[in-house]
């Protein structure tokens, strides 16, 4: 039990104030609403114990240093902040930013109505106990400061990023280079680094002519080296692909020659690839690039395989159930797994994808007579950001009769 002497002084020791706020909360909820309702009707508690540590509590909180009552203000708001943080960064993947002005405004209302009616509470009880009344600086007053301040430091955040990203159009987190409006318009909308990287240079002619982008992809199959571009006439058809393959193509005559535009990419351990609407080039690990006419390339293969060491899971079993997919998977420890699926026939664009959390999901209510490609992706989540996700296995191909 603490001191409940009734210190005049402003300035107690910061120990004792938080020794009778702890010993407050451990009350109780249902008791300290009950030593308040007594209160309300000019009664003090009957229990002398239970009337101290109220007394005590709430002497200490009408003279506590006037640092303190700020710290206390604005820390119960920075914790509800964080807390509507981390739902809008896990449940609706919204901006750091926009979330935090956005957490703020919520929440700095709050905060000072409960700042000033734990000071109401604390008057009432003291006006109840015999002996000199504490003076204390306003609550109200202090909230409504606290507040401003809290306010005024969200407002220049949100200064601050605005002044980023009109200096770097093409994303708040790349480097300010010179892209075109389709790489400049898919960076605003993906959230530069958050998507599959950043520019690594302005966009350029190279043969025939052919525009494209020096690309920073360090989560895209690494054992093909770093040098990467992306290329595309609009910002929901670009593809990032190695510059060996892009040299070889635009040697070809690029999107006018026999290859034709890009349609996909994808890559396991021993080879990258992508296929166009007249072929597919293929890139061997520490192999030079080989063109396919007239066919088209895939890393899809029948379940069941051997599972290697990879940094993405592995599809073990994948076998068709009625009308649906059975499917399981291996890898290590991770917090939520994005299983992909779509027809063989279809564009990667179509494909739906699902969250799992387990090892294992059955995908329903398929096309009867029809083949999938289905892959799997290992994410880990974070508190205050949008997840980390591995790249997704090769795709594994299951036939639904």
């Amino acid at each position: 039990m603490v001191s409940t002497g009734g210190s005049s002084t402003g300035h107690g020791d910061l120990a004792e104030i938080l020794g009778a706020q702890v010993v407050w909360w451990q009350l109780g909820f249902r008791t300290r609403r009950a030593v308040i309702r007594q209160a309300r009707k000019g009664n003090r508690f009957p229990d002398p114990e239970i009337w101290a540590v109220a007394l005590g509590w709430a002497r200490h909180w009408l003279t506590a240093p006037r640092w303190w009552r700020r710290v206390r203000i604005a820390g119960a708001t920075v914790l509800a902040i964080l807390y509507l943080l981390a739902l809008a960064g896990e449940w609706v993947g919204a901006d750091p930013f926009v979330a935090f002005n956005g957490a703020l405004a919520v929440c700095l209302p709050p905060a000072a109505a409960w700042a000033t009616r734990q000071a109401r509470v604390a008057r009432m009880l003291v006006a109840l106990a015999p002996g000199p009344r504490p003076e204390g600086p306003s609550t109200r007053a202090l909230a409504i400061r606290t507040s401003g301040l809290l306010l005024s430091v969200g407002l220049a955040a949100g200064v601050v990023v605005v002044a980023v990203a009109h200096q770097h159009p093409e994303g708040r987190f790349c480097p300010p280079f010179a892209v075109d409006a389709p790489v400049r318009d898919w960076l605003r909308h993906n959230d530069g680094q958050v998507g599959v990287g950043c520019p690594a240079g302005d966009t350029r002619s190279g043969v025939g002519g052919v525009r494209y982008t020096p690309w920073n992809a360090p989560n895209r199959g690494v054992r093909f080296g770093p040098d990467y571009v992306i290329y595309g006439p609009r910002s929901d058809r670009l593809t990032v692909m190695p510059m060996a393959i892009f040299t070889v193509w635009a040697a070809e005559g690029g999107p006018s020659g026999r290859l034709g535009e890009p349609i996909d990419e994808s890559a396991d351990h021993s080879v990258c690839y992508v296929n166009f609407r007249g072929g597919a080039i293929v890139l061997p690990v520490g192999g030079a690039p080989l063109v396919y006419i007239g066919q088209r390339r895939s890393v899809a293969r029948e379940s069941g395989g051997p599972c290697e060491v990879l940094d993405w899971p592995c599809i073990t079993t994948a076998s068709a159930e009625g009308a649906g997919i059975r499917l399981s998977w291996r890898y290590q420890t991770a917090d939520a797994f994005n299983v992909a699926w779509w027809p063989e026939n279809d564009p990667a664009r179509s494909r739906v994808e699902r969250e799992v959390a387990g090892y294992e999901l059955t995908v329903p209510g398929l096309t009867a007579a029809t083949t999938y490609l289905v892959e799997v992706q290992a994410c880990e989540k974070h508190f205050v950001r949008r997840s980390t996700c591995t790249r997704f296995s090769p795709p594994v191909i299951v036939r639904v009769p």
